[in-house]
């Protein structure tokens, strides 16, 4: 988990970095979309506590309970501006963060939900080349491919 700084009042641009990639290590990319689609641009206090939670508190309805407590608990209490996104360049700037985290073109292509073809290009046309090499089974599993070679 990330450390936070104890302070009272606004966030500076250190606090909110590390604020951000909290949010990103404790709850993932889809939290942060949820949380800059619906605040971005505006700053929100997050709660100190996370049973001062419930079903209407305006974290729950953007993130859901259950996340919205795992985010109370990681960062709170906190008062962050949430940035606003440009669909583009947030998610240039997503893709290139993923192959620096050591992710292969084929793991950020399910992450993003864009087909490897189009990962790759767009890292192509950033300048960006990715060194991350994993291979992946094809095929749903041995017990598959046993039973299409049993069945003959």
């Amino acid at each position: 988990m990330t450390p936070l700084p104890v302070r009272s009042g606004y966030a500076d641009e250190t606090d909110a970095a590390l604020i951000k990639e909290a949010i990103l290590d404790e709850l993932g990319e889809w939290a942060f979309g949820q949380i800059c689609k619906a605040f971005g641009g505006q700053q929100i206090d997050i709660p100190a506590r996370a049973n001062t939670v419930t079903e209407g508190h305006f974290l729950s309805q953007a993130l859901g309970l259950d996340n919205a407590r795992l985010l109370c608990e990681a960062v709170g209490p906190a008062r962050f501006y949430v940035p606003r996104l440009c669909k583009a360049e947030d998610r240039d700037a997503r893709l290139v963060d993923m192959v620096r985290r050591g992710l292969a073109n084929w793991e950020i292509s399910r992450a993003v939900s864009l087909t490897e073809r189009h990962v790759r290009r767009r890292l192509s046309q950033l300048g960006v080349s990715n060194p991350n090499r994993k291979p992946r089974n094809r095929y749903f599993g041995a017990s598959c491919a046993t039973a299409a070679g049993g069945a003959s």
